[in-house]
């Protein structure tokens, strides 16, 4: 047992940087690091006032890659870590001591609990010190801030149950046992074990898992993942990997942003690989978004490669995505910090024709404080099995009525917008609950009769008023009409929808501009029976 089973200290830079210090990393040198500074802006932004730490913790992961490596190495590794507590007010040795010594929801237990912000763990490591790291987010700033790939987490502090924290779990790249990869697949699975009930592998089990695929060079230590060791780790732990390499021509129409989003939406965490200029690959695992009420941008798709109509005269498109309204991505960098922003930024015209994106955030181009380029190359979604279907084939679906959406509204001068995420079933009906349907037979309907636990629901709107909702089963194919719902929620735009269909010669033009991927013929009847049903 150490000498002081506990250390309450002030919050400040310098009280931070001594409870992270170990022997083989001193405070003075540990006040330099960039994750440091990053933790100690975060928290001092959450109005952190004090914090507590426990000399002696053990920590699952720590402990795993300690019994894989460090219990092996010459210098003796202390296997026991540091946690810190930190709390948005000032605690006494006093008050502490009362919060620990009572009962269950004592009033100073409550009092803890009100003000918890959540811990760091520490590793006695000469690089690489910050552990599982669990703490609040920032406020929703009037639901800008949108984090969507939160769990619960709770902490017991020598008895006082802390209360839960809603965060994902982060932790520094270890060089020896863990490189960038890995946690930013230690970070996803956090979040799909709630999810799917799926295991949480230690950063050591990822790695061993990876490098059953291709077997290069040793796997511990570890220098990196490609991309296909983590296709071949998410396997491993009862996942299917979406992949989409930014770099592959056929994916060059797909807006990357919307993507993101579509899969962000349900909380289901995005690693995104970068290309960081000056430094080389990278990999960040998203966790949330930042959404705007005006547009952040008009397209998201690079030059040449919007799908356009013959004689069309647009300078921009009449349909946009959500991911339009997106000005930021919040994700976890491990040489950052948790949280950490990817500030979103257009190509300029000579990149532009690939993706219509690059993004910044804090890393810094080397020997310069002017920062970085973030070139996207790569996105990588771990899917529960029985999701099969992807945003790029609902999106084709999207595209394919195009033409005849453009037909119908382009006279109404405000552009209209597609929702395109993935949701499941339960929490649907949940939204059904609240859409202001005033159909009670179609809404009795849409609660009563089975869906797929996986859907993909796609909305139109203009200005906020939605226009029509099709939902497509996520656990069907491309090729099997995954297409099984049209909810018309504008009667005025049904109506003109169903005379549109009733103009052979209009449709057909309609259909010579549509992909030949999709079956118009199917498409056009299957939505007429939704407006005589619902319409009558």
């Amino acid at each position: 047992m150490p000498d002081q089973p506990f250390i309450i200290r002030k919050f400040a830079r310098r009280s931070l940087c001594s409870a992270l210090s170990n022997d083989y990393a001193k405070e003075s040198e540990i006040s330099s690091r960039g994750i440091v500074k990053y933790l100690y802006r975060y928290l001092n932004d959450l109005k952190c006032l004090s914090l507590v730490v426990e000399p002696d913790y053990t920590d699952r992961d720590f402990l795993d890659d300690f019994a894989e490596y460090y219990v092996r190495c010459y210098p003796p590794y202390n296997r026991h870590c540091k946690r810190i507590h930190f709390f948005k007010t000032q605690i006494s040795r006093k008050l502490f001591l009362r919060a620990i010594r009572a009962k269950r929801g004592s009033r100073d237990e409550n009092y803890l609990n009100r003000n918890y912000l959540g811990f760091v763990v520490a590793r006695p490591l000469p690089q690489a010190i910050i552990g599982r790291t669990v703490l609040k987010t920032y406020g929703r700033d009037r639901g800008r801030r949108n984090y969507t790939c939160l769990k619960p987490y709770d902490a017991n502090l020598f008895g006082v149950k802390c209360k839960k924290v809603d965060s994902l779990a982060f932790q520094e790249q270890d060089t020896v046992v863990a490189a960038c990869a890995t946690v930013a697949l230690w970070s996803c699975f956090q979040k799909t074990a709630e999810l799917f009930g799926t295991p949480t592998p230690t950063p050591r089990e990822i790695t061993n898992a990876a490098n059953q695929a291709i077997y290069l060079g040793r796997p511990i230590p570890s220098h990196g993942l490609l991309a296909l060791q983590m296709c071949r780790a998410i396997r491993q732990f009862g996942f299917e990997p979406e992949l989409i390499d930014v770099r592959d021509k056929r994916y060059r129409d797909v807006p990357l942003i919307s993507l993101l989003y579509g899969y962000l939406k349900m909380g289901l965490p995005v690693i995104l690989g970068v290309d960081i200029e000056g430094h080389g690959g990278h990999a960040i695992t998203l966790t949330g978004f930042s959404l705007r009420d005006q547009l952040a941008r008009d397209r998201e798709i690079g030059n040449g490669n919007e799908p356009k109509l013959q004689g069309a005269t647009q300078t921009r498109p009449t349909i946009l995505l959500m991911g339009s309204h997106i000005d930021r991505l919040f994700g976890h960098d491990d040489q950052v910090g948790p949280f950490a922003r990817l500030d979103i930024h257009s190509q300029p015209g000579d990149n532009a024709n690939r993706w219509a994106v690059y993004f910044e955030s804090d890393w810094k181009k080397p020997k310069s404080d002017s920062r970085s380029r973030l070139d996207p190359f790569l996105a990588i979604v771990p899917v529960y099995h029985k999701i099969r279907l992807n945003f790029v084939e609902v999106y084709r679906w999207i595209t394919a009525l195009r033409p005849a959406l453009e037909y119908l509204l382009s006279k109404i001068e405000e552009p209209s917008e597609w929702d395109i995420h993935l949701i499941r079933s339960n929490d649907l009906k949940g939204l059904f609950k609240v859409s202001g349907l005033t159909n009670a037979h179609l809404l009795d309907s849409l609660l009563l009769r089975p869906h797929p636990r996986f859907v993909w629901r796609a909305v139109l709107s203009i200005h906020g008023t939605k226009l029509l909702e099709l939902l497509f089963d996520a656990t069907g194919f491309a090729r099997s009409f995954p297409l099984y719902e049209a909810i018309w929620h504008h009667r005025g735009f049904a109506w003109a929808f169903r005379t549109m269909l009733d103009n052979p010669p209009l449709m057909k033009r309609l259909e010579g501009v549509m992909s030949k991927r999709i079956e118009a013929g199917r498409l056009w009847s299957f939505l007429r029976k939704t407006i005589e049903k619902q319409l009558g």
